[in-house]
């Protein structure tokens, strides 16, 4: 239901269903949906331009798919984290996001991991102002997706290759005053044409599809305008963030439309237009938590004073800049003290889950196993012969069971002491277990009765086994337990036909042990 309702457009339902449902996951001890939940609410505040809570929650959710080993998802909720990392200039964080999606995303099969992936790191190297290692990026994702046919999966890798291609001129011109070559911008953006139709869907005001066109608007309005069609620019500028705030794109597009307006006043040497437009460029990326693009109107704003004759009102926009440089270091810091307390967090939940993992398997054992004599117990036996019965057609391979039985074992118990009684018990254990072959099963079924399950073996097989047995039992100095002490045991034998179960196989060995018995007396 909230990723319905972010679909919707509808950020604020959408955050607050996937806010009860994080809070509801954690409770129960599923961390795959509360990390599904956390992706939602990372998304949603995306949408709502809340990009430092966007950021923590991408990144727990990004943990615990780690920590649950699902690759596909920590792909998603890296790639997340990756451009939310990049838009609030935590630029290590966001190549380190990215590198990892890339990496684990190569041992996917669907490619659209790898492009998601490529798309995300693409976006992180613009932010870090590896333009050529950007570009490369994002065009092999948008090949990748061309080859899986993929027309909606090319779409981001081509368009932020436009974005791309403007930090780099705007960047390059203001450090090194080249001057801006307008065919590079104007070839990635015949790249997407073909997109248009894919971008141009109505009814998704608040999705991926607006934001995308808008997108398209901002790069046809600098290829306008550095080809000198200011006309032009200036329509294209206006179709960036048309009714934002009305619940249309997300409000960060107004930011990407004033800078629009300040490249084109700057390129007719509009001075008093281009502060103008570059001020709200500024003061709409900070409204946003934008701090890539409040960069970029910062250096814009220092550039135009600088070249009114203005250097102190200039090397005064350097300051804000510098102090808002300060206060990201100051955010980061602040984030890997959160992250250092969640990974403890973590760190004790699967230490917590190790242990009652540990216990589960620990009382499992010992639920098989009897506490006497170490053996399997009854219902181990029972679970084991009753998957090799199966559903009672006539068994692939042969299969036997001996009933075993301690003569006058009460005797024993009453003369001797129980005491006694169970030191014979733990003994007869022993001389079964080493008479028997490696995957044959020997178990106790409680008192003096004991029974082996012998796999692929007809009753002949098993026969020998009994009579290699009764030689041990009677080899066995039983006396230097009590002086003149004699055990014997009785045995029945048993092999499976169709249609048996547990009851009748076990009745017919039982059968035969006592005519066993009444033989030898």
């Amino acid at each position: 239901m909230a990723e319905e309702a972010l679909d919707r457009g509808d950020a604020g339902r959408g955050r607050a269903l996937a806010m009860l449902a994080a809070r509801a996951a954690a409770e129960v001890g599923e961390p795959g949906l509360e990390a599904e939940a956390l992706l939602c609410i990372a998304r949603a505040d995306i949408v709502a331009s809340r990009l430092r809570s966007a950021h923590e929650s991408a990144y727990r959710a990004a943990q615990l798919f780690d920590a649950i080993e699902q690759p596909a998802s920590e792909v998603r909720a890296l790639v997340w984290l990756a451009y939310v990392a990049s838009s609030l200039r935590r630029n290590e964080a966001a190549l380190a996001s990215a590198m990892l999606a890339t990496k684990l995303a190569e041992a996917l099969e669907q490619p659209c991991h790898r492009v998601d992936a490529l798309n995300g790191l693409g976006i992180a190297l613009i932010a870090n102002g590896d333009f050529e290692r950007s570009d490369a990026a994002l065009s092999r994702a948008a090949k990748l997706a061309e080859q899986a046919g993929d027309l909606a999966g090319q779409a981001w890798p081509r368009i932020n290759r436009c974005y791309g291609e403007i930090v780099r001129a705007t960047v390059e011109r203001y450090l090194y005053d080249r001057p801006v070559d307008p065919g590079r911008l104007i070839a990635r953006l015949d790249e997407c044409r073909p997109l248009e139709a894919a971008t141009a869907a109505p009814g998704d005001a608040a999705g991926g599809l607006a934001v995308q066109r808008a997108l398209l608007s901002f790069a046809a309005s600098f290829a306008a305008c550095w080809r000198g069609d200011f006309v032009a620019a200036g329509e294209h500028a206006g179709r960036i963030s048309p009714g934002a705030r009305a619940g249309g794109p997300p409000a960060w597009l107004d930011a990407l439309a004033m800078w629009a307006a300040c490249e084109s006043a700057l390129a007719q040497g509009d001075w008093p237009a281009a502060e103008a437009s570059v001020g709200r460029m500024i003061e709409g990326a900070l409204q946003v938590e934008h701090e890539q693009v409040a960069r970029t109107g910062y250096m814009l704003a220092s550039a135009i004073l600088d070249a009114q004759g203005r250097s102190r009102e200039a090397l005064g926009s350097l300051r804000l800049l510098a102090q808002r440089d300060i206060a990201i270091r100051r955010e980061s810091l602040e984030h890997h003290e959160r992250v250092a307390k969640w990974q403890l967090e973590l760190r004790d939940s699967s230490i917590r889950m190790r242990r009652l993992e540990a216990r589960s398997r620990r009382l499992e054992r010992l639920s098989l196993e009897d506490a006497l004599t170490g053996l399997p117990n009854r219902r181990h036996f029972e679970r084991e012969l009753s998957s090799l019965l199966g559903d009672g057609s006539q068994p692939a391979e042969p299969l036997s069971i001996a009933l075993i039985d301690v003569d006058r074992f009460k005797e024993i118990n009453d003369l001797h002491s129980h005491l006694i009684g169970d030191r014979v018990l733990k003994v007869l254990a022993g001389l079964i277990g080493g008479q028997v072959r490696h995957g044959d099963l020997p178990a106790r079924l409680g008192g003096d009765e004991f029974v082996v399950l012998f796999r692929r073996a007809d009753v002949a097989v098993a026969a020998a086994a009994c009579e290699r047995l009764k030689a041990a039992v009677q080899r066995h100095p039983w006396h230097e337990f009590v002086p003149g002490m004699v055990v014997t045991v009785s045995i029945g034998l048993a092999e499976s036909t169709a249609g048996d179960t547990i009851e009748s196989l076990l009745r017919r060995s039982d059968d035969d042990m006592y005519r066993a018995k009444a033989n030898r007396s």
